[in-house]
């Protein structure tokens, strides 16, 4: 979650001069991982389905020659810096090797697999501390992959070129993180790099807005490459998949699981999308002026537990589960270990984990990981339904038996005014009056899976038509490759205000018997 002040501020910070850019020089057989002392690879190994946000900005003079990130808003580091917290390893430098060690150990230590590095574009300060990261990160048995943020000059074609440079770059190194997840796009299960994408809904920070279209021609470009790619979208709308060919979404923040939906986008995904959820612990960035409705507090961990069960009680299995954040200071989102009892030198105490231990985000995070990873997920059938109807409207959803997902629309008529999902659980078809007076015959036609069939029972639907004409629905399973009709009703009636009839089929036709 970035702010407009904060985003001003890094661009500020993080601005490259291409034409005097130099790409970073690896690190060389002086291998900085047996030149200094380091804390030791301990416990099991991390989980490369769990991912957390890493921000490799931070510098200090003691190793950069001057104060970055640390002094941002006018703040005087090294105990005034611009965050409710303060680290455990003081104002540090992200190009310090022993800082860099301590968290690759820390993360080791929390379960997580693979971090997401900020990436404001070739060249800039960001990629610096990169050969470090991958060189101890492969020591400590972390993956490292790219969280390509909106920085000024990105389009969609250059989003292609960024995914070759760093192809190029850092594909080859084993810390290089590779997936064998499938997506619509890369259906093969060979291993390929994973991205995510920042602020999709515009191409930069000084452009207008742009549609999911804007970005297909680029993403069918970088699936094509000879190392293909998964890019994963910072948006929660389910249409970006087919519209912008992305191959998964995460939401990176979301603050106020009562007031947002919690995680249902999850169930607006394609079936053969990735979901990628983002959970974040709590949320303070008072001390940088943000709006006093972003503060999440932290309730000794209460607010974590709460992301995770929301995270993983969609029905709807994560390909990887994404930490908001390792280390982003300044919006107080760190799982990264604390110290306690300072204060900034003027009278301001920095804020604790409360009945935590300073590494107790650390803790918590292994014990979700293993809870992740020991989680099932009920099983689905998918299914098809096929709405035709003169009416001017009609609408379907499950009363009882069951739970639909990710739908994805197949076909609908030319000319209706709307054919989509209404409430986020009811499938709507609405086309004008006029035409439905003419007797205008228009269709939809939907992919979806369900969850929570009992095989004993009844699933149970629910149609609600307007006055005019008649409506068929016609239902098919998916037992084999291909859509088989099973059930097809047909209602011309009026009852009752809402014009509402309830219809059933036996469970068992959609489920596919057990081998």
């Amino acid at each position: 979650m970035r702010k407009a002040l904060i985003i001003i501020i890094i661009l500020l910070l993080t601005a490259c001069n291409l034409s005097t850019y130099q790409a970073p020089t690896p690190l060389t057989a002086a291998n900085t991982v047996t030149s200094i002392p380091l804390p030791p690879v301990e416990g099991p190994d991390p989980s490369y389905q769990v991912a957390a946000f890493y921000y490799p900005w931070y510098g200090n003079p003691a190793t950069d020659y001057k104060w970055i990130h640390w002094d941002d808003g006018g703040f005087q580091p090294p105990q005034d810096i611009p965050s409710d917290y303060f680290p455990a390893l003081g104002a540090y430098s992200s190009n310090d090797p022993a800082v860099v060690a301590q968290h690759m150990a820390w993360l080791r230590q929390a379960g997580v697999g693979v971090i997401v590095l900020s990436w404001w574009g070739r060249g800039c300060r960001e990629e610096k501390p990169v050969p470090l990261i991958l060189q101890m990160a492969q020591h400590y048995g972390i993956k490292v992959t790219f969280h390509i943020e909106p920085y000024d000059g990105r389009s969609a074609s250059g989003l292609v070129g960024d995914i070759e440079y760093l192809y190029e770059w850092y594909g080859s190194d084993p810390a290089f993180f590779h997936s064998t997840a499938t997506s619509r796009y890369n259906p093969g299960n060979q291993p390929k790099p994973m991205f995510f994408v920042w602020n999709i809904g515009f191409a930069d920070n000084n452009s207008s807005p742009v549609g999911a279209e804007y970005w297909q021609a680029a993403m069918d470009a970088i699936h094509a490459l000879p190392q293909g790619g998964l890019i994963i979208a910072n948006t929660q709308e389910g249409g970006w998949i087919t519209g912008g060919h992305f191959d998964g979404l995460y939401n990176y923040a979301t603050l106020q699981l009562d007031e947002s939906g919690v995680f249902s986008w999850a169930a607006s995904l394609p079936p053969d999308a990735l979901y990628i959820p983002s959970v974040i612990p709590g949320f303070s960035a008072v001390r940088i002026g943000y709006p006093s409705t972003d503060f999440v507090p932290r309730l000794d961990g209460v607010t974590y537990a709460d992301q995770w069960n929301a995270a993983l009680g969609t029905a709807v299995e994560p390909a990887m589960v994404s930490i908001t954040s390792f280390n982003e200071w300044h919006e107080g989102s760190i799982i990264e270990p604390l110290a306690v009892g300072v204060d900034d030198g003027h009278g301001h105490s920095y804020a604790d984990f409360e009945s935590l231990p300073p590494d107790g985000y650390l803790t918590l995070t292994r014990q979700w990981v293993d809870t992740f990873l020991g989680s099932t997920w009920p099983q689905t059938s998918r299914m098809r339904i096929q709405v035709t109807t003169t009416s001017d409207w009609t609408t379907l959803n499950i009363a009882s038996g069951g739970k639909w997902l990710r739908p994805e629309l197949v076909s609908a008529s030319s000319g209706i005014d709307f054919a989509g999902m209404e409430l986020g659980d009811r499938l709507a078809l609405l086309q004008p009056l006029a035409n439905a007076e003419g007797g205008l015959q228009v269709e939809m036609t939907w992919d979806l899976l369900l969850s929570g069939l009992d095989p004993a029972g009844e699933l149970v639907l629910n149609i609600e038509r307007g006055s005019i004409g008649e409506t068929t629905i016609t239902l098919f399973n998916y037992l084999g490759n291909t859509p088989v009709s099973i059930e097809k009703f047909y209602w011309n009636g009026i009852s009752g205000e809402r014009n509402s009839r309830l219809v059933s089929i036996p469970a068992s036709s959609l489920i596919a018997p057990v081998p």
